[in-house]
């Protein structure tokens, strides 16, 4: 079985200036020098097939003279070459020579290229952290799986606080224990770990920022505020924060009662982007805004980790006051959504945009004035979108993948009670920052 790889990107090393080089031809061959242009026909990430499957590229050489360009590998065992085809038959570095014979007059010219073949990745599917533990004699069964399928092995980096034999752990001491799955890889795929801290006895769940504060009405210290820059459909909305950066307000007003239907009815919203997010995350491929992440953002190694890590963060925090007419009406509920950086590929919308995995809790605000709200990840949240994936689990999707934006909406905007000015009002004000503990 073959595979045709149409746009990948084989690292280059340096060899023969610049991974080119390679000799050529002059008068003093017998003929006027020729050049040949030999550049990577490639675009993207290229990994050696998988067992019963060789990827395959087409090689693509120019003379200046015109001639025909022929092709060898100088490393057969790692890739070979058929006429123009070159087969990547196993990780690592792999030369190709693009050789003119002499033509017309023209001198024979070669150049070399080196290509380094890499493995395929593997991605953590389950590794579920035993959370808090006490310090006592009570083993602790550790469990792990990666994409591949191949057998995990545990190790502890803190040994003096947990030791591990097998996937069994034990408690030593006070302390946070740091556990690594490892998977060790093969001829196909690559090595990859992961790790779990599990606090044990006194010690305390760490708390992990996703805003710790605004810049302004559309940007926070962290990332984005996505949607009331680019919220055309919202007739009156209005975003500000603070002088000293610490809250955030975004106000939807009505001149008239919302009613459902209406064009606006559900404008009363905001999202929060996570770190390392920017403008060229939150557009679809045909440039449509689509107040979400693209996939095409973590579907490759970023050199800036985007959105935030759930380990063993068991809640929501944040602080938050709404006006005193929405809280005062009939429906003064607030929905908060996590939208994870698990996408299915295979569901798009209208726009070319790809669906991601969503959790959504729904919360009963207990004052107009500004209140702490502490929300449970394993109790509160459920999976609201699965994007016709299956067998998700909250707890294991939160693991797994990063929380890339954070959605403040209502579930029903003021529509009951207008405040001084005849407007119906629905507000939100954001104090202090926003994380995971």
């Amino acid at each position: 079985m073959k595979f045709q790889i149409t746009a990948i990107m084989l690292g280059c090393a340096a060899l023969l200036g610049g991974c080119g080089g390679g000799g050529g031809g002059s008068a003093s061959d017998g003929g006027v020098e020729q050049t040949i242009d030999f550049s990577l026909p490639f675009s993207g990430q290229a990994i050696i097939g998988l067992p019963g499957s060789t990827a395959t590229a087409t090689l693509k050489a120019t003379a200046s003279s015109g001639g025909p360009v022929t092709y060898a590998s100088n490393t057969p065992d790692t890739c070979s070459v058929s006429g123009d085809q070159l087969s990547l038959l196993k990780a690592g570095e792999c030369s190709v020579t693009a050789t003119q014979a002499g033509t017309g007059g023209y001198a024979p010219v070669s150049k070399r290229q080196l290509f380094v073949i890499p493995k395929n990745p593997q991605l953590v599917t389950k590794f579920p952290n035993p959370g808090w533990q006490p310090l006592d004699s009570t083993p602790v069964q550790l469990s792990a799986s990666f994409n591949t399928g191949l057998p995990v092995t545990f190790t502890s980096k803190t040994p003096d606080v947990c030791s591990v034999s097998g996937s069994t752990m034990t408690k030593l001491a006070n302390g946070m224990c740091t556990i690594t799955a490892e998977q060790a890889g093969n001829d196909y795929y690559a090595a990859a770990t992961v790790d779990r801290h599990i606090p044990i006895g006194t010690e305390k769940v760490a708390a992990l920022n996703f805003v710790t504060g605004y810049k302004d009405g559309g940007t926070t210290n962290e990332g984005l505020i996505g949607h009331p820059g680019n919220q055309w459909w919202c007739q009156d909305c209005d975003t500000k924060a603070s002088s000293d950066g610490n809250s955030y307000t975004f106000t939807a007003s009505w001149g008239a009662p919302p009613k459902p239907g209406d064009w606006d009815y559900n404008s009363a919203l905001f999202t929060l982007f996570g770190t390392g997010l920017d403008d060229t995350d939150l557009y679809s491929p045909n440039g449509w805004y689509r107040g979400g992440v693209k996939a095409a953002s973590f579907s490759k190694p970023s050199a800036i980790p985007k959105g935030v890590q759930i380990d063993i963060q068991g809640a929501l925090h944040f602080n938050l006051a709404q006006n005193p007419e929405w809280f005062g009406s009939s429906n003064n509920k607030f929905n908060v959504e996590l939208f994870l950086a698990h996408f299915n590929p295979n569901k798009v919308d209208g726009q070319g945009n790809v669906c991601n995995v969503t959790l959504k809790a729904t919360v009963q605000p207990t004052a107009a004035a500004a209140t702490d709200y502490s929300v449970g990840l394993k109790d509160q949240f459920t999976i609201s979108d699965t994007c016709d994936l299956s067998g998700l689990d909250v707890w294991d999707e939160l693991q797994t993948f990063p929380v890339v934006e954070i959605k403040f909406s209502a579930v029903q905007p003021n529509g009951e009670k207008a405040d001084a000015s005849g407007k119906y009002v629905s507000q939100y004000t954001l104090t202090g920052p926003i994380y995971f503990q």
